[in-house]
């Protein structure tokens, strides 16, 4: 008998059938263990990261009997969790890092880290590309890793004049994605390298925006500061061979709320992307949340757009973007899922934009919304050096309120200084 037919047999019997149940499927080495851990599974939790960080799996089981062995350090495993209505979700491979046993009652806990992450991947190396793009630098780095290149087409045609690597493959491309505001990432057997923010595969299709209600719910909290907000651009300094001194690029507004950034870059070319990903980053932090549901959800994945409903205005206006999901299946409190959201960036040219020139305060509101799959704004006041709204709200509707909102607030401001 499967893992699968298994566990819904088991937690059937003991529940009865008018409701879905949470599955999972474990193989170790090409081993269904379903008949051996069915009804001793006590918790096994799949957290999903962002980035070169590794994914992983923990996994406790009872050993109430002793007749449990102890799996192998590097034993593979692939894991499967969803619900009986709806089927399995593949949650990826893993290699086992950690075993612990402990009691009394006896307890075998195994820790595992993502199979694609391989020891030489984080492995000092030296060397240079010179004008490569990046698409040529990620597929070099996944042919030498055994992994398949994923390459966002309009980051994989960029060229960087000269990179010099003295450090491992994963900082390497880890540098290269925060300079253009990307995501380098390993899933699967790819290598990924994508916007980031975005709400796209690394070839540019959408992922399709998730929905939660609040009634799906068990707890959140939504945090909401003006660290960003005080920041009005981003400055960064580069190089010019041709000239005596140092120069530099702006995103956003110039003025004394203007973060500048120490590390001087090669070029105005890296300047300019540097900047901008400072820029988007300090955005896309302004608003923190997390969420757990207490129906777990397999489809969850970083980088998935997620819109809520039923919560504040400031929550539910605007869209979200999924940073870190946890899955956790429990013997006693069931399957939940839990998961990290930052904002989700507005597509849009004029978000924010290179200027060379001081300016003065802002004049007007710019709020951006979704329309379609197409980015598009609504103003309020003058817009000769407007501030432009970092969410991107769900509709027109509430992008006007937020911009009028905003310029009601900009004029209070502006009153209050005189």
């Amino acid at each position: 008998m499967s893992l699968v037919s298994n566990a819904i047999s088991y937690v059937n019997q003991q529940l009865g059938e008018s409701y879905p149940q949470a599955i999972y499927r474990l193989v170790v080495n090409d081993k269904d263990i379903g008949a051996l851990v069915a009804t001793r599974l006590m918790r096994m939790t799949i957290t999903d990261n962002r980035g070169i960080e590794a994914d992983s799996i923990d996994i406790e089981l009872s050993d109430h009997d002793g007749k449990l062995e102890i799996p192998p350090k590097g034993a593979e495993i692939h894991a499967w969790i969803g619900w009986s209505d709806t089927g399995l979700v593949y949650k990826g491979k893993y290699l086992v890092k950690e075993r612990e046993h402990s009691g009394a009652p006896d307890i075998i806990t195994i820790r595992g880290a993502s199979a694609d992450l391989k020891s030489t991947f984080k492995k000092k190396k030296e060397r240079s590309f010179d004008k490569k793009t990046i698409g040529d630098i990620i597929t070099a780095i996944a042919g030498e890793q055994g992994l398949t290149p994923k390459v966002n087409p309009e980051l994989a045609k960029i060229v960087l004049a000269h990179i010099d690597q003295n450090e491992s493959d994963a900082n390497l491309i880890t540098r290269i994605a925060d300079e253009h505001d990307a995501i380098a990432t390993v899933k699967n057997g790819n290598l990924l390298f994508m916007p980031k923010g975005t709400g796209q595969t690394a070839s540019g299709v959408s992922f399709p925006e998730f929905i939660i209600r609040r009634i799906q719910g068990d707890s959140h909290r939504f945090s909401d500061t003006d660290g960003a907000d005080d920041i009005s651009g981003v400055t960064c300094y580069y190089y010019d061979p041709d000239k005596a001194e140092k120069q530099k690029v702006t995103i956003g507004q110039s003025n004394e709320n203007t973060k500048e950034l120490r590390n001087i870059q090669r070029d105005k070319n890296s300047a300019l992307h540097t900047a901008q990903a400072e820029f988007n980053r300090l955005k896309s932090k302004s608003c923190t949340f997390s969420y757990n549901l207490a129906k777990g959800e397999p489809e969850l994945i970083p980088e998935m757009p997620i819109s809520f409903l039923g919560l504040k205005p400031e929550i539910d206006d605007i869209i979200w973007l999924g940073s870190r999901v946890v899955h956790t299946l429990d013997a006693d409190n069931g399957y939940s899922t839990s998961v990290e959201l930052e904002v989700y960036l507005p597509d849009a040219d004029d978000l924010s934009e290179l200027i060379d020139d001081e300016r003065g305060d802002y004049t007007g509101i710019v709020a951006y919304y979704k329309d379609g799959k197409n980015t598009a704004k609504v103003t309020s006041g003058d817009q000769t050096t407007p501030k432009r709204l970092t969410y991107l709200y769900k509709t027109q509707q509430t992008a006007t309120i937020a911009a009028n909102r905003e310029y009601q607030e900009l004029l209070a401001l502006k009153k209050s200084k005189k």
